[in-house]
């Protein structure tokens, strides 16, 4: 519910500041509109596997979930990865400002960000959206925990892969640098600073 929620306050805030809508899917490629379908489908499901492990902790042992899992070391893991996941969320959509997406919108995707998280990882958001999938993976291992898993890597993949495209589209040459110096998911390339479009 936090990131949904931040998520949700960003896209306020860049509509209010641009007048443009930021979230938007189907609009670049055919396949957003499955994606964003399957996005909500897992989204729900995560929320719903976290309210049970949290509220009815018992119901997890229906679903098989690992007796190794009620460790403090696994609890304590997981809690510090979630808390990990929130902040890159959280900074990488600050960092963006008026440039946030959900989405490949129609009026355009902003300006290229290319400094703080975005110049170690290019896709800083979808890391810390993993990130806290896994977190849930670890404190409910369970078979509908390692699915919601399983859907958001393939559906982070298949967004990546739009976003790209467009991206090279909009930014041409800059975006290639980008790509050229910086990790799909996080590390740098090269050495030297980035330019921004």
């Amino acid at each position: 519910m936090l990131i949904i929620g931040m998520s949700a306050l960003r896209l306020r805030t860049v509509k209010r500041h641009t007048g443009h809508d930021a979230y938007s899917f189907g609009r670049h490629a055919e396949i957003q509109g499955v994606a964003e379908r399957i996005w909500r489908i897992t989204v729900i499901s995560a929320l719903v596997l976290a309210t049970i492990a949290w509220q009815v902790p018992h119901w997890e042992d229906v679903l098989g979930r690992a007796d190794w899992a009620s460790s403090a070391p696994v609890r304590w893991l997981s809690a510090v990865l979630f808390a990990v996941a929130v902040a890159i969320v959280a900074i990488a959509q600050t960092q963006m400002g008026t440039s946030w997406r959900v989405g490949v919108p129609e009026e355009g995707l902003g300006k290229l960000v290319t400094h703080g998280l975005f110049s170690w990882s290019r896709n800083p958001v979808f890391v810390g959206l993993l990130l806290a999938l896994i977190a849930l993976l670890l404190w409910s291992p369970t078979v509908m925990s390692a699915a919601v898993l399983a859907a958001g890597w393939t559906l982070t993949m298949m967004q990546v892969r739009i976003e790209e495209e467009a991206l090279t589209a909009a930014h041409g040459d800059a975006y290639e640098r980008c790509v050229a110096k910086v990790g799909r998911w996080f590390g740098r390339r090269h050495g030297g600073r980035i330019d921004e479009a």
